[in-house]
């Protein structure tokens, strides 16, 4: 009986916080970093503010939580890069994974583009991060073994560039309602099937 109890307490538990941390992505892709609050956040999911507080004793901690929630997001990504031997596969999936993403989350989108520009977002994105150092450093050596399996001479600033080139489309794409999305993601593959293509000539 006290085992019964303790599994359904533990499963609206679990409910609860979802629905909270569901109410605060909307309330942040809404309003903003700033401007969100755990009021507002208790409003948006229909409950008391004492409720909301009682799962998250900060707005702090409800920050953190989402970004840990999107890097663990990562492991369907670092999973299908490792599924995939030839370099330009993996650099077309690694594409593809982050613009599908687009496509199908813009709410994500907004909220985190806004913990980049804020600083409380930027100590959620550092707190989540040191959560998930393994898996973040594991995304990291996948992206450089990429750039090096293609041939490009200076991987660590190559990869800066296509993380660059892949965060400006992502904020076109949410600041524009018609954003060539399709035509942003062929031009970026061409530009390193040229170069793999130029490379292979010079051997």
């Amino acid at each position: 009986m006290c085992a019964r109890y303790a599994k359904d307490n533990e499963r609206i538990r679990a409910k609860t916080k979802k629905l909270l941390l569901d109410s605060a992505l909307k309330v942040f892709a809404r309003l903003g970093i700033h401007a969100g609050s755990i009021a507002l956040i208790a409003k948006e999911a229909g409950v008391s503010k004492g409720l909301a507080y009682h799962y998250f004793s900060s707005k702090e901690d409800i920050l953190v939580d989402l970004a840990v929630a999107r890097l663990d997001e990562w492991a369907a990504l670092i999973k299908g890069l490792e599924s995939l031997n030839d370099p330009f596969q993996r650099l077309e999936f690694l594409v593809d994974f982050v613009l599908n993403e687009l496509k199908q989350k813009k709410e994500w989108l907004r909220f985190y583009t806004g913990l980049y520009l804020t600083h409380d977002g930027q100590r959620a994105i550092s707190k989540a991060m040191e959560i998930h150092r393994e898996r973040f450093e594991r995304l990291f050596s996948l992206e450089r073994g990429i750039l090096k399996d293609l041939g490009v001479a200076e991987v660590e600033a190559e990869q800066i560039y296509l993380r660059s080139i892949l965060q400006g489309i992502c904020l076109e794409y949410m600041l524009s309602d018609d954003y060539p999305l399709d035509v942003m993601r062929k031009r970026l593959i061409q530009s390193y099937e040229k170069r793999e293509s130029e490379e292979k000539k010079h051997e």
